[in-house]
């Protein structure tokens, strides 16, 4: 099972808690910044409902290619 907490790490006492998490052998950091909004779920869950709904067209990775290799 995996755990995702968001610590501000402004503090001395989040970068002690910080410092110590690092030591421990199960916790791995992840340090990218990439966070989806709100409304970028929005999209997605849009766009995915208009694909199981058949309202947009998907392609194979064969159609996709063959697409870029045309250009």
């Amino acid at each position: 099972m995996t755990h995702t907490f968001h610590i501000d790490g402004s503090s001395e006492k989040a970068q002690a808690l910080l410092e110590f998490l690092r030591t421990l052998e199960f916790v791995n950091e992840d340090k990218s910044d990439f966070v989806l909004t709100d409304a970028h779920l929005e999209i997605l869950n849009e766009r995915r409902q208009n694909h199981l709904s058949g309202k947009s067209k998907s392609y194979t990775l064969e159609e996709v290619m063959n697409s870029l290799g045309n250009r």
